[in-house]
């Protein structure tokens, strides 16, 4: 499979929190057409005080990567509370299918967060007539086989921690150090003989 595969397709990135949709797929972003291409964030994760600034600095980074304002979309569902609103995710990704249409959906995994597991299977759910894509939160993912790597260039690297750098509220955890994000992505990549990478694996693939 090769990009021309996205160039047709309208494509829904689905994180359950601020920051999922640019940790997954922050440098894969930027190599599709920016009219076609929304997110959907399920929560606004403002819980504490000091989270306040969350949903400005999401779009700060979204942008960044090429995202339309008018194509970020967010939910209000409580984060690590989606498995007692599992019914009502669903019914608002029935909503936003009808709005959207999409063809082509990225999710977050199905993986040790609570919240990533209800999204996923909401998703599935809803979109199953759609190709559907996992991506990997490191934190979290614990992928035993990935099945679709995407080759990174170092300035696709670079911008996607740009955009992560525009969330001054995660700014001391670890996994937003530019170290470790390109390490990351150097360790995906040495799988497959590439300098860096992002990896997905494929639910379903509508050709």
């Amino acid at each position: 499979m090769n990009l021309d595969f996205f160039s047709n397709q309208k494509i829904l990135f689905v994180g359950c929190h601020p920051d999922d949709i640019e940790l997954g797929c922050g440098g894969f972003i930027q190599k599709l057409e920016k009219e076609k291409i929304y997110a959907l964030i399920l929560s606004k994760n403002k819980k504490k005080p000091e989270q306040k600034n969350l949903v400005n600095e999401s779009k700060k980074s979204l942008k960044i990567l090429g995202f339309k304002e008018k194509n970020i979309i967010f939910g209000n569902f409580e984060t690590r509370e989606f498995s007692y609103h599992r019914q009502e995710i669903c019914d608002y990704l029935w909503k936003i299918n009808d709005k959207i249409k999409p063809t082509c959906i990225f999710t977050t995994p199905h993986d040790l967060h609570q919240d990533h597991q209800v999204g996923n299977i909401e998703t599935q759910r809803v979109f199953r007539d759609k190709s559907i894509f996992e991506y990997e939160l490191s934190r979290s993912t614990t992928y035993e086989k990935p099945i679709m790597f995407v080759s990174l260039k170092k300035n696709e690297i670079d911008n996607k921690i740009r955009a992560l750098k525009q969330y001054k509220t995660y700014k001391n955890k670890n996994y937003f150090q530019k170290e470790i994000i390109l390490s990351h992505a150097k360790s995906i990549g040495v799988k497959q003989n590439l300098d860096f990478a992002e990896v997905f694996r494929p639910l379903t693939i509508i050709i």
